[in-house]
């Protein structure tokens, strides 16, 4: 068991003990010992909205998602609708092409 949890923390290009030690004795002399909890509870904050903002996105897309697949099956149930109904009740022609149209035929 020990031999397997040694060969996942010598992954190449992850720090290993001293070079983690080595970082550690930077960040205390660059922020002092007194601002490390400070800086942790910072990232620690700034993690958490993170994540909330990434499930609010989440969120809307499957939001949109559902509304597109919604329109999509109204869409398909009045094509239906249409299509048992006899045909299309929709009049395209605006007035002005009615009236003309109306003229031609009488001539």
């Amino acid at each position: 068991m020990a031999t397997m949890l040694g060969a996942i923390l010598q992954i190449p290009g992850v720090p290993g003990g001293p070079e983690v030690l080595i970082i550690l004795v930077i960040i205390v002399f660059l922020f002092g010992a007194n601002k490390i909890p400070e800086l942790a509870g910072a990232l620690g904050e700034a993690r958490g909205e993170f994540e909330q903002g990434r499930a609010e996105v989440e969120d809307e897309l499957q939001d949109m998602q559902d509304v597109a697949q919604g329109d999509a099956t109204s869409e398909t149930a009045n094509a239906a609708n249409e299509a048992s109904s006899g045909g299309d009740t929709v009049d395209h022609n605006p007035p002005e092409v009615n009236e003309k149209n109306t003229e031609v035929e009488s001539n």
